[in-house]
């Protein structure tokens, strides 16, 4: 929806706190390009870049109602039925703007009023008469919140790069957000990202500072992932599909509102596929939208056709190639200020740029593979765990955690010990790196094993999966909804068996298994995603609905002995910086460039690898 930024300041600081605000809110130009707004007093500034989505005349922000100032970024799709309940309290409206029943809501219920939010949302509250200030974001984190300290003064903003323009910013790296990227290709924990100091507000939380009192922040969660419940409940597998089915249409149909035209990010695969669907029966004239690669075996565009042509959407295929994606690496990292997560992330960029010619908001499928199972590989693994411990008297918690980073990770904990430098292992404190992850299984037992997993997922996996979204498509001005993520089809599906999730094909299949690993058996001996299979049979055609994980893959191993990644990699600038051992940095080179390296090929792991560290060295030689 738009981009906010905001300055408090409770020791008056800052002197022209009004010109600062407005150079912030101008590197988010891009998130807003149709307005503007200011708020200013002694101890807070705030700036708003707005997208029009609902009440294109009147929907401006910052909205004061009475002693409450409220800046917001995101969309509450319980909207109209908040402000007839605010109507009924007595609160006034002038627009039809979710941002007023926002600004209504915290003056009529206070903070708890982020409780009756259906939506994706960061929103800074100030209550002008007690000298207080919340912000707080959406429960699972869909919009973006970051902030930093400086000289008693607290800075927040939609995106990072806005952070680092303020004047007495100091750039440094945070090593333990690198280890956590060669991990888990992200900065997964909330305190540790790639510039020191600046910090990502906790999903489903808030924060309140008191002005009175030199800020002292408090922070709290109003909501939490619910814990995945392995047991069956009182309805039969028909009726849970019919539950979901309705909170799917539910969902959809409440992410369709909007004053400007719409469109649907279509794959081809089941979950896109899926929305996209069930869009087209509560609107017409749907346009959908595709990336794909000239490579023939990684050209996955005509799935995407024929859900098109199924649903009858009006469709468009971008189409890239290897010259385009290894040409564009920088520019990738301009645009996002930290290194690329994903390989397709400017892929995403490209289409958006393309998509915004006709439609400025976009639905997309995030989310159903960390809560419905699609991640087999991983999500069924605690059965070769398991059977590999079964005669142990007592459960493993380390053990079992250790399995996880084996299966889950990029670069394992021995890679890591090998690539960084000795300088760099004494700064990074693995504790914290692995802290998100850890903390998660060792509250773990025998009985949970799948359920933790699932947990990893839903709480850390969606981290980069979510920012990708919002950046890629917010450079474009256009804003994403994840209808899979509405709070509602996530308690539901998380009080629900496992094997409603991932089921074995049959008895045998089972024990097919047993002489097997999950690295080979996913997808063949068992059924991924097997309720929202189930449930999408009636809405999309039968190659589409056992269609396997597509995973937007990219011929990495093979891209990353271009001369052109030779050039950066092997430049002295890169070998020389003294992050990383210069002898394995080599290694790990040769042994992409080998020819009989790719016993990974399904997964293209080495070049992934070359790619994550060219990542690295583009964005420090940028922002460093």
């Amino acid at each position: 929806m738009c981009g906010i930024v905001g300055i408090i300041d409770p020791l008056n600081n800052i002197q022209d706190k009004k010109k600062l605000i407005k150079e912030l809110n101008d590197t988010q130009f891009h998130r807003g390009p149709d307005d503007s707004g200011f708020y200013n007093d002694d101890f807070l500034s705030l700036g708003f870049r707005r997208l029009s989505i609902i009440d294109l005349e009147k929907g401006n922000q910052p909205i004061i109602k009475h002693n409450i100032v409220t800046i917001f970024n995101g969309e509450i799709y319980n909207f109209v039925q908040l402000r007839n309940e605010l109507i009924e309290l007595g609160a006034e409206f002038y627009s039809k703007s979710d941002s007023e029943v926002v600004a209504n809501a915290f003056l009529f219920w206070g903070i708890d009023c982020l409780k009756k939010f259906d939506g994706m949302f960061a929103i800074c509250f100030y209550d002008l008469n007690k000298k207080e200030i919340f912000l707080a974001r959406d429960r699972m984190g869909i919009k973006p919140l970051h902030y930093t300290f400086i000289n008693n003064t607290l800075f927040f903003s939609s995106e990072i790069l806005t952070l680092t323009k303020i004047p007495g910013f100091k750039k440094k790296i945070n090593l333990n957000a690198v280890s956590s990227y060669l991990s888990f290709r992200y900065p997964i924990d909330d305190e540790n990202l790639f510039f020191e100091n600046i910090h990502r507000l906790e999903n489903g939380s808030y924060i309140k500072f008191n002005l009175d009192k030199s800020l002292n922040p408090i922070k709290q969660k109003f909501w939490d992932i619910p814990q995945n419940n392995n047991h069956f409940d009182n309805l039969s597998f028909k009726d849970n599909e019919e539950k979901l089915d309705n909170l799917l249409q539910s969902s959809v149909k409440n992410q369709l509102i909007s004053d400007v035209p719409l469109g649907i990010l279509l794959s081809g695969g089941l979950d896109s596929s899926l929305i996209a669907s069930i869009a087209s029966r509560h609107k017409e004239q749907l346009n959908t939208y595709s990336v794909s690669f000239v490579e023939k075996d990684y050209d996955e565009s005509e799935k995407a056709k024929l859900v098109s042509n199924h649903i009858g959407s009006k469709h468009y295929d971008l189409k890239i190639d290897k010259n385009f994606f290894i040409e564009n690496l920088q520019t990738l990292i301009d645009i996002k200020g930290s290194p690329a997560s994903i390989p397709h992330e400017f892929a995403l960029y490209c289409l958006c740029k393309e998509i915004k010619k006709e439609v400025s908001v976009l639905l997309s499928g995030e989310g159903a593979d960390e809560f419905f199972g699609g991640y087999s590989r991983v999500q069924k693994s605690p059965f070769d765990f398991n059977k590999k411990n079964f005669l142990s008297r007592d459960f493993d918690k380390k053990k079992f955690f250790d399995f996880f980073l084996d299966r889950y990770k990029w670069f394992d904990v021995r890679e890591k010990e090998n690539l960084f430098s000795e300088d760099s292992k004494k700064i990074i404190n693995n504790e914290l790196v692995y802290k998100p992850f850890k903390d998660i299984f060792m509250r773990s037992s025998k009985n949970e094993t799948y359920s933790i997993i699932l947990e990893c997922f839903q709480k850390n996996h969606i981290k980069a999966l979510l920012d990708r979204l919002d950046v890629m498509s917010m450079k474009s001005g256009i804003e994403a909804r994840v209808p899979f993520l509405d709070h509602k089809i996530l308690e539901f599906i998380n009080n629900l068996p496992f094997n409603y999730k991932i089921k074995w094909k049959s008895l045998l299949h089972k024990y097919f298994s047993f002489f097997s690993s999950s690295e080979n058996y996913t997808e063949k001996n068992d059924i991924n995603k097997f309720l929202l299979r189930s449930c999408s049979k009636k809405y999309l055609p039968k190659s589409t609905t056992n269609e396997k994980k597509l995973g937007f893959p990219l011929p990495m191993n093979d891209w990353m002995k271009d001369d052109k990644i030779k050039q950066i990699y092997l430049d002295n600038e890169t070998l020389n910086r003294g992050i990383f051992d210069k002898k394995y940095l080599l290694k790990l080179f040769d042994f992409n460039l080998n020819k009989n390296s790719n016993s990974n090929s399904n997964f293209d792991f080495s070049g992934k690898k070359i790619w994550m560290l060219v990542n690295l060295e583009l964005w420090i030689r940028k922002f460093l």
